[in-house]
């Protein structure tokens, strides 16, 4: 009777720090891309909007319509990019979407698709990274399934963090200005990366229906950390290795929304 209390205690203490990681995360992106956003303005003006937006805004609305096909949300209206509207209204795209609310399925659905734009951006950021960077991206592949088997030697849950460190600072040090790159997709990544970052923020109505798929979402992960606990160490090690894989490439992506704010703060300095 014990161990089903410690069992439940540790799925409960898990499930809430994965919650309060994945808020965190979600603030300070938000933050971020919108002192990006008025950084850009004040520099160069709805233009300046436009001109990141025709990646990053069109990413971050796929993003939205993408999670809504993979939970069966029916997509009422969209628009990835109103490059002209905007100027008007400010809003630079939407999907509007409905869902069946007495499924539980549809309604976790919510959560994932307020947050789409962080998940998608990130992952798209290491894509292109793959496709216009390939040695760099290969130098951080290396050192990520290097990590991945020492996760299986670890003698505690401390050694992941560890772990995670190593697997972010790796990336980042490969994306380094300073070493030697192919500069001309360097370039075109920086951009890329730019523009995805700055518009990486999450609006009022994403948060609004995140938090609408919010206890749905904490009670599959909790039954999903239980499930990893009960059967042992071994499966709990894979559990870590799925935490530690996605929370190494959230937390890059919000080096480069940092990196981005920073060169969008200096910018504004210097010309705003």
């Amino acid at each position: 009777m014990e161990s089903l209390g410690n069992y439940l205690l540790s799925a409960l203490i898990l499930s809430l720090e994965i919650l309060l990681v994945l808020g965190l995360l979600a603030s300070i992106f938000s933050f971020l891309g919108k002192k990006n956003t008025t950084y850009i303005y004040r520099c160069f003006g709805m233009n300046g909007l436009v001109f990141t937006g025709l990646i990053g805004t069109v990413v971050h609305e796929f993003s939205h319509m993408l999670f809504c096909i993979i939970f069966r949300h029916q997509i009422v209206e969209f628009s990835l990019f109103r490059p002209y509207k905007s100027r008007y209204d400010g809003v630079m795209g939407y999907v509007n979407h409905r869902c069946d609310r007495s499924s539980p399925y549809q309604m976790v659905g919510n959560f994932f698709i307020g947050i789409a734009p962080i998940i998608v951006g990130t992952g798209c950021m290491i894509l292109l990274m793959r496709i216009l960077l390939p040695n760099e991206f290969m130098a951080s592949y290396q050192t990520f399934n290097r990590n991945m088997v020492y996760m299986s030697n670890i003698n505690s849950i401390g050694d992941s963090l560890n772990i995670y460190i190593n697997i972010v600072i790796a990336i980042i040090h490969n994306l380094n200005p300073l070493i030697g790159h192919n500069w001309p997709r360097y370039i075109v990544f920086i951009y890329i990366m730019y523009s995805i970052t700055s518009h990486m923020d999450l609006s009022k109505e994403d948060i609004i229906n995140s938090r609408s798929g919010l206890f749905v979402f904490v009670i599959m992960t909790y039954i999903i950390n239980l499930i990893f606990i009960v059967l042992g160490i071994r499966y709990q090690i894979i559990l870590l290795k799925i935490l530690i894989s996605v929370f190494s490439f959230l937390t890059v992506g919000l080096f480069f929304a940092f990196t981005t704010m920073i060169i969008s703060k200096i910018l504004d300095v210097f010309i705003g």
